[in-house]
C-alpha cells in the first residue's frame, strides 16, 4: 500500500521537531559537561582555568548553533521506483542508495524523546548489514513512520516481481529453487567476506 504522504522522485525531509530534539540532547550534555568543567574550576580555584572553561563552553555553543540548522536543511531522502536514496551533511557530505530487493529489514524505533516529539526513525537493512547487527540507512524524524514503512514493503514487492527473489548476498536467485539453511548461511559468510574486503582495499 502506497501513501500519499510519501509519493515517488519526490524528496522529503524529516520533520522540523528532530531540531528540537537535536536542542535538548544538546542541553543535557551541556548540563553535564558544563557542570563537570564548572566543578573542576571551583575546585582548581584558577582564574585562568575558569576562564578557558568558559570559553570553551561559548565555542561548543556557537559550533552548535552554526551545525544543527545547516544540518537539518542538508537532509533529504527519496523513494524511486527501485532503490532509496539518501544525504546529508555539512562539512562532509553523505549520500547512500540502497535497492529494493537488497533490503531484508524494515525497523521502527521511537525512543522517549522522539516519542515526546511525536515522531519515530526507520532502520533499513541490507544482507551484508544485518550480520552487522547495525542499519545501512536510518531514515529519521518520519512522523507517518508505518505509513512510510508500509510504502517500502509495497515498493520492495513490485521490485521483486520485476528482479525476482534475492539470495543472502542480494543477488538474484535461480527461479525454482529454494535456499536451504545451509545455503543461506553461506550467503550470508560471503556477504561478510565481501564486506571486509571492501573496507580493506579502502
Amino acid at each position: 500500500m502506497k501513501s500519499a504522504h510519501f509519493p515517488l522522485f519526490s524528496p522529503f525531509k524529516p520533520d522540523k521537531k528532530l531540531v528540537s530534539m537535536f536542542h535538548v540532547l544538546f542541553v543535557i550534555l551541556m548540563i553535564i559537561f558544563g557542570g563537570m568543567l564548572l566543578l573542576a574550576s571551583f575546585f582548581s580555584e584558577s582564574g585562568m582555568f575558569i576562564a578557558a572553561c568558559a570559553i570553551l563552553l561559548l565555542i561548543l555553543i556557537a559550533l552548535y548553533l552554526f551545525w544543527v540548522g545547516r544540518y537539518y536543511q542538508t537532509i533529504f531522502f527519496e523513494l524511486k521506483d527501485d532503490e532509496v536514496t539518501w544525504k546529508r551533511g555539512v562539512w562532509f557530505r553523505m549520500t547512500g542508495i540502497v535497492p529494493y530487493d537488497r533490503i531484508t529489514n524494515i525497523d521502527i524505533y521511537q525512543g522517549p524523546l522522539m516519542r515526546h516529539f511525536g515522531f519515530s526513525s526507520i532502520k533499513l537493512q541490507t544482507a551484508g548489514y544485518s550480520a552487522q547487527a547495525r542499519s545501512e540507512i536510518v531514515l529519521e524524524g518520519i512522523v507517518e513512520a508505518e505509513a512510510l514503512r508500509e510504502t517500502i514493503r509495497s515498493l520492495i514487492r513490485e521490485s521483486r516481481k520485476v528482479t525476482g527473489p534475492t539470495d543472502a548476498t542480494g543477488a538474484t536467485a535461480r527461479a525454482g529453487t529454494f535456499a536451504s539453511p545451509e545455503e543461506t548461511l553461506i550467503g550470508e559468510v560471503r556477504a561478510i567476506r565481501q564486506l571486509l574486503e571492501k573496507k580493506t582495499r579502502e
